[in-house]
C-alpha cells in the first residue's frame, strides 16, 4: 500500500482542524501526543501506546494546550467520576487515527483503540462509537467490501461479560460511581448502534450516521468522514490539503511504523528526566525526555503566570504556567 493512501486520513485530520480552527488545536495537540507515544510491540507485528509516556505527554500538554475539553481536563486533576462516564470528548476519532493507520491487522487496533477511548472517557456510547468508526476507516484503508456488514458483526459479537473480563482494568472511574445502570445502558447502546447500521437513526450514534450517509455517498456535515470515505471510494472530488512539511514527515513516521522499519529499541524511554522546564532562565539549554534538547528563547515573568517560550526539535512551544 503506497504513502498517500496510507496517511490520508491523517493529513485530512489535521487539514480541517486547522481550517475550522484557524490553526492547530487541541484536536491535533491529542493526535500529535498519540503519535509520540506509539511504540512497535517487540513481541508481535503490532504498534501499540506506551502510556508511561501518554501521560507525561498530557502533563507537559496542560502548559502548551491550544484549546481543551471537560473530558481531557479531567484526566490532568482529580477525576471527576460524572465527567468521565458521561462526558464527550472531541478529540476521540481523530487521535485514534493514528493507532488506525499504524497497524495492518484489527484486532491489535480494537484493543488499542478501547483502551485509549478509555483513558478519557467511560462513556458507553463514545466506546462503541469509536470502535466502529475505527474499524470502518481501517476497513475503508485496507480496500473491505460489505463493510456495514462488518460493523453490525462488530456490535453483535460485542458481549459485555467479555468485554469487561478484558478491558475492565483500563476503566479510569470506579463502577460503582456510575450515574446509572452500566450494564443495562451497555445493551440499549449496541441495540441503538444496530439501530443505526440498519440506517434507522436517532439523537444517538450521530458521527456514525454521518459516516454511514457519507458511504452511501450522501454529504454531510462531517467533512472528515465525508473526505476520508469519498477518497477511498474512488471519489473524483478535489480535496487540497495545504500542510506544513513537518505534518506530511509525521505520516511517513506512520507508514514507517505500520511497516515494521522503526525499531522499538530507539523509541523506548528506559529512565524519564522530565526537569522544571519554568526553573530555566533565558538562554539556558537543557535535556527533557520528551522534548529532547530544548532552549528557552524568552522567558516572561508576569503578576500571576510566567510564560516560557521553548526551542525544540519539533518546533517552538509557548508554555503558560498560573
Amino acid at each position: 500500500m503506497n504513502l498517500e493512501r496510507t496517511i490520508f486520513p491523517l493529513m485530512v485530520a489535521f487539514n480541517e482542524d486547522f481550517k475550522k480552527n484557524k490553526g492547530p488545536s487541541h484536536i491535533t495537540d491529542l493526535i500529535l501526543i498519540t503519535i509520540k507515544s506509539l511504540i512497535p510491540s517487540e513481541e508481535y507485528v503490532r504498534v501499540d501506546i506506551d502510556y508511561t509516556r501518554y501521560k507525561e505527554e498530557l502533563k507537559l500538554w496542560k502548559y502548551y494546550k491550544n484549546g481543551d475539553n471537560p473530558s481531557l481536563l479531567n484526566v490532568l486533576g482529580k477525576l471527576d467520576s460524572v465527567i468521565y462516564w458521561k462526558g464527550k470528548d472531541d478529540t476521540l476519532y481523530y487521535r485514534l487515527i493514528p493507532i488506525i493507520l499504524a497497524n495492518k491487522n484489527f484486532d491489535f487496533i480494537r484493543e488499542e483503540v478501547v483502551k485509549n477511548i478509555l483513558f478519557t472517557t467511560g462513556n458507553i456510547e463514545l466506546l462503541i462509537e469509536g470502535l466502529l468508526i475505527s474499524k470502518l476507516i481501517a476497513y475503508l484503508l485496507n480496500n473491505k467490501s460489505d463493510i456495514i456488514d462488518d460493523l453490525k458483526d462488530e456490535v453483535i459479537h460485542l458481549a459485555q461479560t467479555e468485554f469487561l473480563q478484558k478491558y475492565k482494568p483500563f476503566f479510569r472511574a470506579p463502577f460503582e460511581e456510575y450515574p446509572g445502570n452500566f450494564s443495562v445502558e451497555f445493551e440499549q447502546n449496541r441495540i441503538f448502534a444496530l439501530n443505526t447500521l440498519n440506517s434507522v437513526f436517532s439523537p444517538k450514534y450521530k458521527a456514525l450516521e454521518r459516516a454511514i450517509r457519507a458511504l452511501d455517498g450522501k454529504r454531510d456535515s462531517d467533512r472528515i468522514l465525508d473526505v476520508i470515505v469519498a477518497y477511498y471510494k474512488d471519489s473524483k472530488e478535489d480535496y487540497s490539503i495545504q500542510l506544513d512539511r513537518y505534518y506530511f514527515q509525521l505520516g511517513q513516521y506512520i507508514y514507517n511504523l505500520r511497516n515494521g522499519r522503526i525499531d522499538p529499541k530507539l523509541l523506548k524511554i528506559d529512565k524519564y528526566h522530565l526537569p522544571d522546564i519554568f526553573q530555566f532562565k533565558e538562554g539556558d539549554v537543557f535535556y527533557h525526555s520528551l522534548l529532547n534538547r530544548s532552549q528557552v528563547i524568552k522567558r516572561e515573568d508576569l503578576h500571576n503566570k510566567t510564560i516560557i517560550h521553548l526551542k525544540t526539535k519539533s518546533g517552538i512551544y509557548t508554555l503558560v504556567k498560573d
